[in-house]
């Protein structure tokens, strides 16, 4: 039978059967929740009329070329069309879901085929081509049907996008791992890309500096359900700088999941500029930018009662310029305003940044010291306080030269409370100011005096390099196996203007303390070179000369930097110098201190850790870092054989640890020939003490080398 008669049979049969069709799928229909309720003449208004259309469609004679427009959904519209088309806005607007039109056009489709079969017409076998026609008919027209779900989709989604996009506040939907479902053209615009490309992105890409803190966010109201909100600082794609506080809800699905997250974010730029200058204007003196009284007594009082917790001192220095009123009456007080922006700027970079300036009123300031563990450090820096204010000042073109007095109270030594810390550093400054100005003065006097004498120390060793009052003295250290002097250390020594000789336990902390050791060090080591020279010209093999380096000039910041100018020598020396540094730097491990021995170590010098044993000894930082020699502290050498048989288990174990990590030994302070055997005996490499020499010039020295020679 020809195609066309098969396709004229199953719409003949569509007409002929059309209430026993709908029945059929009538009661697959009542299946659908929002069929449920729905009165029957309604459920079927438009089915029947459906079937018709497919049936006329079928009915029509179809090219080969209009069949394969069809298949591709490219076919005219048609009654059928028309008819699915009126179909999908009923059923839309009766509540049925897309799914449950197409599930309709599945239960006419099944109604039909199953009928067609149970009637069992001797044609009733269909080749495949009617199949695909008789199908395609069924499909074209829920195609047409679920237009109206596209199109009212599209208007919805057109009518959100435009009610979200008509603010400046961001609005997004993403899911759990931030890549953006929806974004609002406000974030298209941030993110610097057209709205068809915002969901190419993820939220984080609008602030990287904050992707973190997003992504915690994200996953934590996926977690809990709860509201997520915060606030971050972002810079848009035109590179300006913007604060955006946000919210993000979770999306919960019909089976309780989170399905996606959707957030808001409202651009606060202005209302934290606001808050910030009502802030500075409360706070912060208008002049030169510092805290005013007002925040200035707020600190205070933290500050105290940090200090009460942490048992540190504090140091309140009340500071008044001198001659400023001058300054004021003679160029005016446009002048007077720039000098005191000018002495802000001075003071702040005296300080840490975890202290306080503070301009409480006129050319008053105040500075509060945290953490205060050596008066010392105070001295100091009061001392590097009055220099930069004593330093000429260009205003208006003009030199201008001023000084000040400062007064200063500790806690809890001048008082616990911040109105009698105030006032004790007050009255302190004008004592100061009384004694001749550009200088400063305890609250006690006897702390004042204290202060003047230990001063005077540090005045007199800040000369004591340009006065030529600093000896450089060698003691010899001898190899145990021979006792033959085969190297040597360097030991500073300080000619006093008095006659004494001071040894260097009495200066040394006092030069750490008032950051004048890296110059004494540079300096003992611009000596210990030329000297090693000659030593290895006497003897005729390289001679090793030790130095120490403090450990101050490794980690204080008050130590000027020398390194790059003792990295040049000591390239020079080569092997020639060895640097003796304590435990305590390999320990601290920071960047800075890290950073130092390797340079030290890619100039080829040889490290010696010095007065090992009374640390924290540590196999750790020895293989870290590349050691060469250990010195046994020389309280084991001195009670090995008296006092405390200990000290020989201590000793044996530090020689045996350093062989087997390829080290060399050296004992220090030994003084008796019983010492000297036992040492040898437990293997010890080197030693050096009064036994065989207490240090000298390096003349003796040189004596010391050539009787050697001889012997």
């Amino acid at each position: 039978m020809p195609a066309d008669n098969h396709h004229a049979r199953i719409a003949h049969f569509i007409r002929s059967n059309l209430p026993a069709i709908l029945h059929h799928w009538d009661a697959f229909a009542r299946s659908i929740p929002a069929a449920r309720h729905m009165q029957p003449e309604r459920l079927r208004d438009h089915a029947a009329g459906i079937l018709n259309a497919i049936a006329d469609d079928l009915d029509q004679p179809q090219s080969p070329s209009e069949q394969a427009d069809k298949a591709r959904g490219r076919a005219p519209p048609t009654a059928a069309d028309t008819e699915a088309e009126l179909h999908g806005t009923e059923r839309l607007g009766a509540g049925f879901t897309a799914n449950d039109t197409v599930a309709e056009f599945r239960a006419l489709r099944a109604s039909v085929m199953r009928l067609w079969a149970d009637r069992g017409d001797d044609g009733a076998v269909l080749a495949s081509e009617d199949l695909v026609r008789f199908n395609e008919a069924v499909d074209q027209a829920l195609s047409e049907s679920l237009q109206a779900y596209f199109i009212e989709k599209e208007h919805i989604t057109h009518r959100f996008d435009t009610l979200l996009s008509a603010t400046p506040d961001l609005h997004f939907i993403v899911n759990a791992n931030g890549d953006i479902l929806y974004g609002n053209e406000a974030l298209a615009r941030l993110l610097g890309t057209p709205s068809e490309s915002v969901c190419e992105h993820r939220l984080a890409d609008f602030c990287p500096a904050h992707a973190a803190q997003l992504r915690r966010d994200l996953r934590a109201v996926a977690e809990t359900r709860a509201v997520g909100r915060g606030e971050l600082r972002c810079v848009a794609a035109d590179g300006t700088a913007h604060t955006y506080r946000y919210a993000i809800m979770p999306v919960i699905a019909a089976d309780g999941s989170v399905d996606s997250l959707t957030g808001t974010a409202r651009n606060i730029s202005e209302l934290k500029e606001s808050e910030a200058m009502i802030l500075r204007n409360a706070y912060y003196d208008s002049l030169t930018g510092l805290p005013n009284r007002t925040l200035f007594r707020e600190r205070l009082e933290h500050d105290v009662r940090h200090a009460a917790r942490t048992e540190f001192a504090l140091a309140l220095l009340f500071i008044d310029l001198d001659g400023f009123k001058e300054v004021n009456d003679r160029l005016g007080h446009d002048a007077g305003d720039l000098l005191l922006q000018q002495c802000a700027r001075r003071l702040q970079a005296c300080v840490r940044a975890t202290d306080t300036v503070a301009r409480i009123g006129g050319d008053e300031f105040t500075v509060i010291l945290n953490e205060v563990n050596k008066v010392a450090f105070v001295e100091v820096l009061v001392c590097e306080i009055l220099a930069e204010l004593a330093r000429p000042f260009c205003i208006l073109g003009k030199t201008v030269t001023v000084s000040g007095s400062i007064g200063i109270s500790l806690c809890p030594q001048d008082g616990r409370h911040p109105d009698e810390l105030l006032r004790n550093a007050d009255q302190a400054m004008f004592v100061a100011k009384h004694a001749g100005r550009n200088r400063f003065a305890y609250f006690t006097p006897a702390i004042r005096d204290s202060a003047w004498a230990r001063l005077k120390v540090i005045d007199e060793l800040r000369q004591a390099l340009a006065r030529s009052e600093l000896l450089v003295y060698y003691q010899p250290i001898v190899e145990l196996a021979t006792e033959a002097i085969v190297k040597a250390e360097a030991l500073v020594r300080w000619r006093h203007p008095d006659g004494s000789l001071v040894l260097p336990e009495r200066f040394i902390g006092i030069a750490e303390e008032a950051g004048l050791i890296g110059e004494i060090d540079a300096w003992v080591l611009s000596q210990a070179v030329p000297c090693a020279v000659r030593l290895g010209e006497l003897t005729g093999t390289p001679f090793q000369i030790s130095v120490n380096k403090s450990p101050v000039e490794f980690m204080s910041r008050l130590v000027k930097n020398t390194w790059d100018e003792d990295l040049v020598l000591l390239g020079r020396a080569g092997p020639r110098i060895a640097v003796e540094i304590t435990e305590g730097v390999l320990l601290d491990d920071s960047p800075g201190v890290r950073d130092k021995l390797a340079r030290l170590q890619q100039a080829g010098v040889q490290l010696t850790i010095d007065d090992f044993g009374i640390g924290y000894s540590s196999m750790a930082y020895l293989n870290k870092f590349k050691v060469d020699f250990l010195k046994i502290d020389q309280s084991f050498v001195k009670d090995m054989l008296t006092t405390n048989p200990n000290s020989q288990i201590f000793a044996e174990t530090i020689i045996a640890m350093a062989h087997k990590l390829g080290l060399k030994v050296i004992a220090e302070g030994v003084e008796t020939s019983a010492q000297r055997d036992w040492l040898r005996q437990a293997g010890c490499d080197y030693a050096q003490g009064f036994l065989f020499s207490q240090a000298t010039s390096e003349e003796s020295f040189a004596q010391l080398l050539r009787a050697g020679a001889r012997g």
